[in-house]
């Protein structure tokens, strides 16, 4: 029913309150079959305190947008990590795809 679209998607509301750190993340998908057209991943981890982390999902995000997301969990007082340049990379409007399978790059 959810994949028709018939059913209604849970929703989740997280306090910024409650987030101590975030890290954006992009991690290669795993293809066995050379037809796997699937996505790789681009997510914005969220850690909770505790050992809880919320993972979203951020798609084909631009630099503009992830930029302020980025922008308002620091307003926030919040650690935002980034180890992977990803933004830096969008601001230059490089592919994350092309950059990340070049050799040398393994996923995280």
């Amino acid at each position: 029913m959810q994949l028709l679209g018939l059913h209604k998607k849970s929703k989740q509301v997280i306090n910024l309150s409650d987030v101590k750190k975030a890290a954006v993340v992009y991690r290669k998908n795993v293809r066995l079959s050379p037809i796997d057209f699937n996505p790789d991943y681009l997510n914005l981890i969220l850690d909770l305190g505790k050992g809880t982390n919320m993972t979203l999902t951020l798609g084909n995000v631009d630099y503009q947008q992830l930029n302020s997301i980025m922008g308002l969990l620091q307003d926030k007082n919040i650690v935002v990590d980034d180890k992977q340049n990803i933004l830096q990379l969008l601001r230059e409007n490089k592919n994350l795809f092309n950059h990340f399978h070049k050799k040398g790059w393994t996923s995280l």
